[in-house]
């Protein structure tokens, strides 16, 4: 049926979470982009056929009313062939008028609902893409190859870019408002303050060395370390570190 294929888009949206994006569905969009297309296509020519019907029917009323009275009829008999021949013809462009018309706001709505459904699928997911990048403190390069694996390259250039701008804006912002404090973690969590500005982590993934406050620290999988919040918090949010609750 018409707009089968912007549905399975939208049930697509649907599935994305906080923490899960599914995979870049190219064929789907391509398949929807190509019925959205051919339905405008049909519309124009449909809207096109009924201006030449309606030209010809016009053309065939005329020429009808002339042959059928002659100059033998008088004017009564022709007045009368023609009124016969137009009401015939505005019968007839109204049955084609009507046909068309449904047909084309069938195609035209479909193409409408299609077009919200693209942009409805493309919203979900960039919404997904800014909301990761405040989650790894505006860093692209911290986001998992799994999650980058199921971007389409646009995306993946939206969410650098997305990036970049927001880190160039707090960068003027600090350069401006705050030259002699230090810089502003924007992508921080301030929901609620830390309780402990010291944590107890387990190492997840490898991260190598990070430089904090008190040294270098290496974090090996499986490896436990006490470090400043501040210094891994971000590595908490990927999943690369996780917070070893005090008992």
């Amino acid at each position: 049926m018409l707009g089968d294929e912007a549905v399975r888009l939208v049930k697509e949206a649907k599935d994305i979470t906080a923490d899960h994006i599914p995979a870049y569905n190219e064929e789907q969009v391509r398949l929807v982009a190509q019925e959205t297309r051919y339905l405008w296509t049909r519309i124009e020519e449909m809207y096109a056929s009924l201006g030449q019907f309606i030209e010809s029917q016009g053309e065939t009323a005329e020429t009808e009313a002339a042959t059928a009275h002659g100059p033998s009829q008088g004017d009564g008999g022709r007045d009368a062939a023609m009124a016969s021949s137009q009401q015939t013809y505005a019968l007839s462009q109204a049955e084609h008028r009507n046909n068309v018309g449904g047909q084309t706001t069938l195609y035209a709505q479909t193409v409408a609902r299609n077009k919200r459904c693209l942009l409805a699928y493309h919203d979900r997911r960039a919404k997904f893409l800014r909301s990761l990048m405040w989650n790894v403190h505006l860093a692209p390069s911290m986001v998992p190859g799994t999650l980058v694996a199921r971007m389409s390259p646009s995306e993946q250039t939206y969410m650098r870019e997305y990036a970049r701008l927001n880190a160039s804006y707090r960068d003027a912002v600090e350069a401006q408002l705050i030259p002699s404090y230090g810089s502003l973690d924007w992508a921080a969590n301030g929901e609620l303050p830390p309780r402990d500005l010291l944590i107890e982590v387990r190492v997840v993934r490898d991260c190598g060395e990070i430089v904090t406050e008190n040294g270098v620290v290496s974090l090996q999988a499986g490896t436990q370390h006490y470090v400043p919040r501040a210094d891994v918090e971000h590595l908490i949010t990927i999943g690369y570190l996780e917070h070893v609750s005090p008992s």
